[in-house]
């Protein structure tokens, strides 16, 4: 993380320097200040420069919401994230109402998944560029047997350096913790019922079966043996345990799956997108399914893409299935309400567990959950059949366009925490490659259909009128161009106005009147300025009134909102037609996108070339015209010489014979 400064806000100064002691550990150069109390964090944050402020929700003199509209200013900019109590869902959306930009509930384990937390927060805000350290993970299986003495509340009061080892924490983090910080919250009456067997019987307890969650997020199966420590009146004043590590089949997998080699998917990934240039994209994904199933250890996966048409997600690649009957076709299609509702707040990846249900509200996602899940966690060694772990694959901007999912994994149970965050890189890395492909095949698409245009187009055709001809020309550039509205108007001296005289537009009644359209050319004339200025085109983002007519009869009167990066309200694409003298003696007007989005350099260029293929083509026709009706007059003429010659003749033969008879 670069230069990240992070004010924490909170009553409890064992907090505060646990979760900064965190935060060091997992992030460079990360400055974090302390509040403690509500007006404190007012004042820290008003008066200094903080990228995020993280403050408890209670603080005494303050609330949360009090805390967001003393901070919710133009000159703050810091992002506002209140902490919390787990079962007060009501408070979090209030605080995202206010203005907070996110929020953390205080469920167990929360605290070690901070990073991780914070990370996919400012990704999503587009804050700061965040890095997290790669993790440093001990060789486990090496470590000796653990040693720790608890007080009577289950506090740690000391530890030995293989507790450290086992847990990635230091000595002085562990003192500032109680024993059940370290358990996922299900293990946790286990752990109390120990210590009250011990009490009442006086005598140490057997190993029993637990986890601990490690700094780094990732649980470590354990045998715990727990001794109570009396004093002289036989009461229990503390307790020594010692931690020993389970070697389970599952635990070695998950070990190998939190230690994925991540250059090695990335060349996997690499070699998947080189070999497949020449391939459908079909191939691509099947490449795509196989990896992911070897590299995070799933028996199946499949891989479903937006279809804009249908509104719906559309598998196209599955790995591990048996072959699909025709019986089993409506299965192989999502409706894309359900996925978006799945991926609200653009999460990248989510675990979806069957029939459990969902503890937060549908509006606001938990991030505090380091795999982004909705629903309580499956114990680590249940996996049901019908659970799911899903990739969003996005396109820049953050739309989704389809998904991975994943289920059936090789070690019967859920993966490994860490393997998350490589599921994200994973899903960015793909959804980069499909995007990419999409863009090279458009640019192919629309190279192969313009040289067919400039090979087989009629547009050359002299015999064609010059109706015709432009029909031609609409027509084509809509079909090879992917434009819902092309038309091509030309300037005609006897009006003195820019006349439509062919239109290519699905809708027939609309092509029928925007054909008897008329620009008047000096107000046209005045959209060819610096601000629309593309290359020799004219992209046209703003209300003007020369085009209004226009722009109103092909969409009833009524324009959609535009987004950032899309094909404005008011959109129009005017591409000058000139004629071999350089003036211009048309415009070839395009509008409504297929895709919705701004047109980019490739097609502007193309259409320049089209325009400049049309004045060519305009040229010939008029010269083709002049010759024909110049080789007509001469024709005639000669017709009319060679009658003259023939009168003439016959008359000096009479003139001869009559003489000589």
């Amino acid at each position: 993380m670069n230069n990240l400064r992070v004010l924490i806000a909170g009553t409890s100064s064992s907090y505060l320097e646990i979760s900064k002691k965190i935060l060091k550990f997992h992030y460079n150069d990360c400055q974090v200040d302390f509040a403690h109390s509500g007006n404190q964090c007012i004042e820290k944050a008003s008066t200094s420069k903080y990228d995020v402020v993280l403050f408890d929700y209670q603080m005494g003199d303050r609330n949360g919401l009090e805390v967001i509209d003393s901070l919710k200013a133009p000159n703050t900019k810091a992002l506002l994230i209140p902490l919390i109590e787990e079962g007060e869902e009501a408070k979090a959306i209030q605080s995202m109402e206010k203005g907070a930009a996110d929020y953390i509930m205080k469920a167990r384990g929360y605290l070690t998944a901070l990073p991780f937390t914070l990370k996919n927060i400012l990704d999503r805000q587009n804050v700061v560029k965040t890095e997290l350290l790669k993790p440093k993970f001990n060789n486990e299986s090496a470590i000796q047997e653990g040693r720790f003495i608890l007080d009577r509340k289950g506090r740690i009061l000391s530890a030995n350096q293989n507790m450290t080892k086992l847990t990635n924490y230091s000595n002085e983090e562990l003192l500032e913790l109680i024993f059940t910080d370290l358990l996922p919250k299900e293990h946790e009456k286990l752990f109390y019922n120990q210590l009250n067997l011990i009490t009442g019987n006086g005598k140490s307890v057997e190993f029993f079966k637990t986890e601990i969650l490690g700094k780094t997020g990732h649980k470590i199966p354990l045998n715990i043996s727990l001794t109570a420590i009396r004093d002289h009146d036989k009461k229990v004043v503390s307790y020594r345990g010692t931690a020993e590590r389970i070697k389970t089949n599952v635990e070695r997998y998950q070990t190998a799956e939190a230690e994925i080699d991540q250059l090695d998917m990335v060349d996997q990934i690499s070699q998947a997108i080189i070999s497949s240039y020449d391939e459908p994209l079909n191939a691509l994904l099947e490449k795509f399914a196989k990896i992911a199933c070897q590299v995070f250890g799933f028996q199946r996966s499949t891989i479903s893409l937006l279809d804009k048409r249908k509104k719906a997600y559309i598998k196209q690649s599955m790995m591990g299935f048996p072959s699909l009957t025709k019986a089993d076709n409506g299965n192989v299609e999502v409706p894309k309400e359900i996925v978006d509702k799945i991926f609200s707040n653009r999460f990248r990846v989510k675990v979806i567990f069957y029939n459990q249900s969902h503890r937060y509200s549908a509006r606001h996602l938990n991030s505090g959950s380091i795999d982004r899940r909705t629903q309580k966690r499956r114990p680590e060694n249940k996996w049901h059949q019908r659970d799911l772990v899903l990739v969003n694959l996005m396109v820049r901007n953050g739309d989704s366009f389809g998904y991975i999912s994943l289920d059936n994994p090789v070690s019967k149970s859920q993966p490994a925490r860490n393997a998350f965050h490589n599921l994200e890189l994973f899903g960015r890395l793909v959804s980069m490659a499909i995007e990419n492909y999409y863009q090279f095949s458009a640019i192919e698409k629309r190279s192969r259909r313009l040289k067919q245009i400039l090979v087989t187009s009629n547009i050359f055709k002299l015999y064609l009128s010059l109706n015709d001809l432009l029909k031609e020309v609409v027509w084509s550039v809509k079909f090879s161009l992917d434009f819902n509205l092309v038309a091509l108007g030309l300037v005609s001296k006897r009006s003195g106005n820019l006349e439509i005289k062919a239109v290519a537009c699905d809708d027939k009644v609309k092509l029928n009147h925007l054909q008897g359209v008329a620009f008047p050319l000096k107000p046209l004339a005045e959209l060819f300025r610096s601000e629309y200025n593309h290359g020799k085109s004219y992209l046209v983002l703003k209300e003007e009134e020369v085009l209004r007519s226009f722009k109103n009869i092909y969409n009833g009167g009524e324009l959609y909102t535009s987004q950032n990066g899309t094909w404005p309200a008011w959109g129009t694409l005017l591409v000058p037609v000139k004629s071999k003298y350089g003036k211009v003696i048309g415009l070839l007007i395009v509008d409504d996108p297929l895709n919705k989005k701004l047109p980019s350099k490739d097609v502007l260029r193309t259409l320049e070339i089209l325009a400049n293929q049309v004045a060519v083509a305009i040229d010939n026709r008029i010269l083709y015209v002049q010759t024909k009706r110049q080789a007509q007059k001469t024709a005639k003429n000669g017709q009319g010489q060679k009658d003259h010659l023939a009168d003439d003749s016959s008359g000096i033969k009479g003139f001869v014979d009559r003489i000589f008879k």
